[in-house]
């Protein structure tokens, strides 16, 4: 008894191991999720995941700031499992939504690049077009940070949840099927409502600039370019939304959604929600085209935006962490998505960590040789990110961190895996490393928080 109470003394709060009605929650939970998606998940067997801290207990923690590897697929896992359980009437809802955002972009993108004069246009080609990526990527930031579902977003996210057998192909066509729909319903209400009733567009200048912007789309364009030019630009789109899920600050989200879109619209390729909005708005405004050159252009964006968010982004980081060569076989652990980041990262939380150290030990010579110390002495570790109160605006996809199945680790008996108490850890030799605590930045810096 008096054990018990003296190591509950001297372990932080944040060091307390889970006490029987959280593990019985946490079990009671992944009791009620789906089986088939606890089995299916990618499971690591060799981590054990703890309640109370949110960390793997024997490997290096995520960084706070930014997930990769199999971490951020865990991530994408994650929402495409709530993506494909959305009845079909929400499911048309968010995905009118995400139209409804990219129809505010592509107004504010045609204001910016058409009140260019047309003698500016004709002699700087890149500026319009700059200025129409600059303001139309925003309408990125509205889906990803507030909410929608993006038909060229859903063919990436969907894909990495068919690759890890998590996702149907019947549960992924419908989705696409449904979004597709849902994206033309929102952008042709932002376009006729907002596009011509309003006549933002009724001067001679911003006609005469959606004339060239519907005919270079719809007219100057064979089915073979159209589907070159559109897989490129859903690789940057889904670029920018697995970006935006890695970044876990609202300033990260920002610029990581941000940069690939004006990269995708300033190289004049062709994205099919993107040119619902642009088109259509031309169409009622009186562009010289047909409703069946908007569909023609329509069928070689979609199939060249699925190969680009299906193959180039999903099959690319999916084949990353899960690469089985078929003639090398493998020697050692390889490298994962992200791993150059996460290395450097390291490095210099090592050298912080060693440097501190150091300096509160008052060690003056060798470096490698430890001073045991009083109660007093201050055990340095990396500060990792806890799922309670470091959550990023995409909080379902980073609740991944704690639990990628959405309950408990389990061992192969089925039983709960119990995170051991601090005395109840082996004393590795590196184990002061990974301790979750912070210092003080204060005089009295050996004060543990």
């Amino acid at each position: 008894m008096s054990t018990q109470s003296t190591s509950s003394k001297s372990t932080p709060a944040r060091l307390q191991p889970a006490n029987e009605t959280n593990v019985k929650r946490f079990h009671r939970a992944s009791r009620r999720q789906n089986g088939k998606h606890r089995r299916q998940l990618p499971q690591y067997p060799h981590l054990h995941w703890s309640p109370s801290t949110c960390t793997p207990a024997n490997v290096q923690p995520a960084p706070s700031d930014m997930l990769s590897g199999l971490v951020l697929e865990n991530a994408v896992l994650f929402n495409a499992t709530k993506k494909v359980v959305n009845p079909p009437d929400k499911l048309f809802f968010m995905s009118f939504m995400a139209g409804f955002w990219v129809g505010l972009g592509g107004i504010a993108a045609i204001s910016a690049a058409g009140g260019v004069p047309e003698s500016v246009r004709s002699q700087w080609v890149s500026l319009p077009k700059f200025l129409m990526g600059s303001f139309f990527a925003f309408a990125l930031h509205f889906i990803a940070m507030f909410g929608g579902d993006l038909f060229t977003g859903n063919t990436m996210i969907l894909a990495v949840g068919y690759y890890n057998r998590v996702v149907s192909l019947r549960s992924l066509l419908l989705n696409w099927l449904i979004v597709y729909i849902g994206n033309w319903a929102g952008t042709l209400v932002v376009a006729y409502f907002l596009g011509y009733l309003t006549d933002l567009f009724g001067t001679k200048q911003y006609r005469d600039f959606l004339d060239t912007l519907v005919v270079g789309k719809l007219e100057d364009l064979n089915w073979g370019q159209i589907f070159l030019r559109a897989i490129p630009a859903n690789i940057m789109v889904c670029m920018a939304l697995m970006l935006g899920i890695a970044a876990r600050g609202a300033a990260g989200k920002i610029m990581a959604l941000w940069f690939p879109v004006v990269m995708f619209v300033l190289s004049g390729f062709e994205h099919c929600v993107a040119n619902m909005i642009f088109c259509s708005t031309g169409l009622l405004n009186g562009a010289p085209s047909s409703i069946g050159r908007l569909w023609y252009n329509q069928s070689a964006a979609v199939c060249g935006n699925i190969v680009g968010g299906v193959i180039f982004i999903g099959l690319a980081a999916h084949l990353m962490n899960h690469w089985k060569s078929p003639i090398f076989p493998p020697t050692r652990e390889g490298t994962l998505l992200g791993h150059d980041v996460e290395s450097t990262r390291y490095a210099g939380h090592v050298r912080e960590m060693q440097s501190i150290s150091n300096q509160q030990a008052g060690l003056k010579g060798d470096a490698g040789q430890v001073q045991e110390e009083s109660d007093s002495h201050v055990e340095i570790g990396i500060e990792s990110g806890d799922c309670s109160d470091n959550r990023g605006t995409n909080h379902d996809a980073e609740s991944t961190l704690a639990f990628p199945d959405g309950g408990e680790k389990e061992t192969e008996h089925g039983q709960p895996v119990v995170p051991p108490t601090e005395q109840s850890k082996p004393p590795g030799r590196f184990s002061h490393w990974f301790t979750r605590r912070t210092i003080s930045r204060t005089p009295d810096a050996a004060k543990i928080v």
